[in-house]
């Protein structure tokens, strides 16, 4: 087991067998969304966060070590050598050296977050479709994405300022995902977490200082959603990439509503009249597209007029007439013939699935005028 080093309530953390492993070496409260210990409890003396990455990049086949997720944290705690009566931990597919860690102190009160995140692959927004059906005995996937998060917090917390802490951090970790646009693979909407996520908040009991209040409105949760927020969005970039730079592209922004590769790479074709082309060969044209600055302003705009319409905010006739106008200026921009705002759509389906579709051939149109100006020149 590798020392790596104490944190700000002085509790040791370790590296053992792809897991972060925290020995608390005081008197601790925690909560835990765990299966194994989960709840609230004052006995605990270790928690760990394990990852299964290096195993699925070996192509190795990974799955629960028992009939379901108690039995499976018990076994794993178990191989970790940890006591299973006096543990709680988490799992991840995650990479334990692309955690981020991040501590902030205000007034003597200080917060750590110690994050690993992905959700390129199973982000998902609150109310979406079940993905799994827990009464039919299916294997629940846990393997693909999760933020997990650790919260330590350097003050003495009674049971429920403890408990209401997860409520800021599960807040800060929607604004982080907010702020980075990122999509939900199972719904039109924007990603508020993944389908698997966990968080151990952690007090410290010995503290002199008791506090009452974890809320937005206080101290403690200005730190809390500070630092759960700019350690999820590090976890973010170095796992995957996930960052400003990356996600300032209509494709990733909008891969919810079908703006994708293939939708634009299938209207050029129609547009080049050129079957055989590939692309393969495009994507790094249909990249730079997607990416520039002003495209994405005039798209980004009409899909977050579609969310409104969609939400219930904005009329279909509103969105319409206006989403009209922006996306015709884009084409204006590149010489692309204007779309009449008097024609008819199919009324059985809502108008921004014909808007998405005008988007997809609006980018097409882009790709292929810009193929034609490079033979040119």
């Amino acid at each position: 087991m590798q020392k790596l080093f104490n944190t700000i309530c002085n509790d040791s953390v370790y590296f053992d067998q792809e897991t972060i492993i925290i020995q608390l070496n005081g008197h601790r409260n925690v909560v835990s969304t765990c299966n194994l210990n989960g709840g609230y409890k004052e006995d605990i003396q270790y928690i760990y966060n394990n990852s299964c990455g290096k195993s699925i990049e070996a192509g190795d086949i990974v799955t629960m070590k028992g009939n379901n997720m108690m039995e499976h944290y018990h076994a794993l705690t178990l191989e970790l050598n940890l006591p299973a009566d006096k543990t709680t931990g988490m799992c991840t597919a995650a990479l334990m050296e692309n955690m981020a860690t991040v501590t902030q102190s205000k007034e003597s009160i200080s917060v750590t977050a110690m994050v690993t995140a992905g959700i390129d692959i199973n982000g998902g927004r609150a109310g979406d479709p079940a993905q799994f059906n827990e009464f039919t005995n299916e294997p629940l996937d846990s393997t693909q994405g999760t933020i997990n998060i650790f919260l330590l917090i350097d003050a003495h917390l009674d049971a429920g300022t403890l408990t209401r802490s997860l409520i800021t951090a599960t807040e800060a970790k929607s604004a982080a995902l907010e702020e980075l646009m990122a999509n939900s693979m199972y719904s039109e909407g924007l990603a508020t977490g993944s389908g698997t996520d966990n968080i151990i908040a952690v007090s410290n009991l010995d503290s002199k200082i008791q506090l009452y209040n974890a809320g937005k409105h206080c101290i403690l949760g200005e730190l809390i959603g500070a630092t759960v927020k700019k350690a999820v969005q590090e976890a973010l970039n170095k796992q995957s990439g996930m960052n400003p730079k990356r996600q300032a592209s209509t494709i990733w922004q909008n891969k919810r509503y079908g703006i994708t590769y293939d939708k634009i790479f299938q209207h050029y074709q129609k547009l080049s009249n050129n079957p055989n082309s590939s692309l393969e060969a495009l994507l790094p044209i249909i990249d730079e597209i997607a990416s520039n600055n002003e495209v994405l302003a005039q798209i980004a705009a009409i899909t977050h007029l579609i969310d409104q319409n969609r939400w219930g905010l904005l009329t279909e006739v509103n969105l319409k007439k206006t989403a009209l106008r922006y996306l015709n200026l884009l084409r204006k921009d590149y010489d692309l013939t204007e779309i009449p705002e008097t024609k008819e759509e199919n009324k059985e389906t809502p108008f921004y699935k014909h808007l998405i579709d005008l988007i997809n051939n609006t980018l097409g149109g882009i790709l292929h005028n810009h193929i034609i100006k490079r033979k040119r020149n």
